[in-house]
């Protein structure tokens, strides 16, 4: 194939179940051993606890299944018998701010328009990962991994070869390359090299689950991880099995010689761009949310348990058994007692302040939460201007911060796009996405409004700064391009010219016609007096 495509595509994950999310639980292979390919880099490694706390978080606590990490964060107290704690745990819920916050931050970068892209990524942009996912929506879940996890990875594969050669065949068969996204857990060992500040990636370990037949039963299957390594011009396929001895061992599956000079897996990193590095930008926001659901655990026990008032009855009158009777309670019942000293009915509520001083903390704790998240943009939570403007300062870096990532991470993901398809050609220095970095700015108001076309009429600010302002703070849709906008304006304003030209003269014309003499009617003029006195005289 030209343009220095894959002789023989990997493929690797296009007839595969996607990445598992929660691929870092419940794998046996051991991480530490530098021999296995199993081995996880010590920054991965490191990060491991906090990528678990992030996911769980994001799940709702539910995992593999409804509520299953929720015994994680909230463990059985010494002697509290083993079905209360499980009704506790029924009891207990989670609240997702953590993911819609992370959805928010994702939406701002939602809004992105490609620009001078090859024509096979323009003809598929509605379905960039076989999967069925529009190049929105596959960035939009990348924004929220990278967001989540501190990093994502998008790689770009390219479809199995049709049987032919020939690459004109291959495209109208409908072979085109497709976007993968890996998540951070999964690149478990890289090795990078730096020449003068230049950063290429010489080796990635790459694990995936994929799903096989069982050996119990003609229905059944096993998930067993599989390990990729990629390496410049050449794809290994490996297992890692136990032998008989008890140790592991490397099984090389298959082994793949491409063309592509280069491993074709970009780094989308929330604060950094150099490969697989940078922190978890949220993390702070988890640890409150998981701080919050333990709080609210408690509080719901304190109600559940002591929020109801018990009846007390001192002084029951004694039976003829010797023991006192029944006690009911309702509308049309009375208790009989003694007029013995002491005797009473009354109903005792718990007192003190823990409850009050539970549901103190929680509000606490959730007023931390929307500091760390993006409530305070629309008003939540917010006093006075300058705190609104400092607050969006902070998210505005982190934004901005993103953007410049995202835009370089996809101007790589682009030109492999258009390496593999044979089209490198196409690709311009302009070529990329254009995303609106403005869409953090608190949306204008009714007098902010009023104040900026106050300037325009005095002459104080012209009309394109207006219309950028109005842009910038949400009144405009931030897809309309500007310059666009004002030659429509002038085309109006030439078109209102031309129209009102057109209708002067038309009723100075009219004003002409009416101001004539009809034939026949009216004082003659000079010329005709003089004609008839010259025919008179004949």
């Amino acid at each position: 194939m030209s343009g220095g495509v894959m002789r023989r595509s990997a493929n690797l994950f296009g007839a595969t179940p996607p990445f598992a999310a929660t691929a870092m639980h419940g794998i046996t292979h051991p991480i530490n051993d530098p021999s296995l390919v199993s081995y996880h880099r010590p920054e991965l490694q490191r990060l491991l606890p906090q990528l678990e706390l992030a996911e769980d978080c994001w799940t709702l606590l539910n995992g593999e299944g409804r509520g299953e990490a929720k015994a994680k964060y909230l463990h059985q107290e010494p002697a509290e018998p083993h079905m209360a704690y499980l009704a506790r745990l029924g009891r207990a819920t989670y609240t997702p701010i953590y993911r819609d916050s992370i959805r928010s931050y994702a939406g701002l970068l939602s809004r992105f328009q490609m620009f001078a892209a090859p024509a096979s990524l323009e003809a598929n942009k509605h379905n960039v990962d076989l999967q069925g996912s529009s190049i929105q929506s596959f960035m939009t879940m990348c924004d929220e991994y990278a967001l989540r996890d501190g990093g994502t990875f998008v790689m770009v594969d390219m479809m199995p070869d049709s049987g032919t050669d020939n690459f004109f065949d291959q495209m109208n068969d409908g072979r085109h390359p497709y976007f993968i996204n890996i998540q951070r857990a999964d690149v478990i060992n890289w090795f990078v090299e730096y020449d003068r500040g230049l950063e290429t990636v010489k080796q990635v370990t790459v694990r995936q689950l994929r799903s096989m037949p069982s050996e119990d039963g003609q229905y059944g299957a096993v998930v067993e991880p599989i390990y990729y390594v990629l390496t410049p011009g050449r794809v290994e396929m490996y297992r890692v099995v136990r032998t008989d001895a008890g140790r592991y061992s490397n099984v090389k599956i298959d082994e793949i010689a491409t063309s592509l000079p280069i491993v074709p897996l970009v780094w989308y990193g929330a604060s950094t761009s150099r490969f697989a590095q940078g922190n978890l930008p949220m993390n702070g926001l988890a640890d409150l949310s998981i701080q919050h659901f333990q709080m609210r655990s408690d509080l719901a026990e304190l109600l559940h348990k002591c929020a109801m008032p018990v009846p007390v009855r001192k002084g029951a009158p004694i039976g003829p058994d010797g023991k006192p009777a029944p006690l009911v309670i309702g509308p049309n019942t009375a208790v009989d007692l003694s007029g013995e000293p002491g005797s009473g009915f009354s109903f005792a509520e718990p007192t003190g302040m823990s409850l009050q001083r539970h549901q103190s903390e929680v509000e606490h704790v959730e007023a931390l939460m929307d500091r760390s998240s993006l409530n305070f943009l629309y008003g939540a939570n917010v006093k006075t201007a300058t705190e609104a403007s400092l607050r969006a300062s902070q998210v505005g870096a982190s934004v901005d911060a993103l953007v410049r990532n995202k835009n370089t991470m996809f101007d790589k993901v682009m030109r492999l796009w258009a390496w593999y398809a044979g089209e490198v050609d196409q690709i311009t220095e302009e070529s990329g996405i254009i995303i609106n970095d403005s869409l953090i700015n608190k949306p204008l108001g009714a007098s902010e409004m009023a104040q900026l076309v106050n300037l325009y009429s005095e002459g104080l600010m012209s009309k394109r700064t207006v219309l950028d302002e109005l842009q910038r703070g949400g009144v405009i849709d931030p897809d309309l391009v500007v310059e666009e906008e004002l030659a429509r304006i002038d085309e109006d304003k030439t078109q209102k010219m031309e129209d009102s030209k057109a209708t002067l003269e038309m009723e100075a014309e009219a004003q002409t016609t009416a101001a004539a003499p009809e034939p026949g009617g009216g004082e003659p003029s000079q010329v005709e007096k003089d004609q008839k006195a010259a025919e008179e005289a004949k």
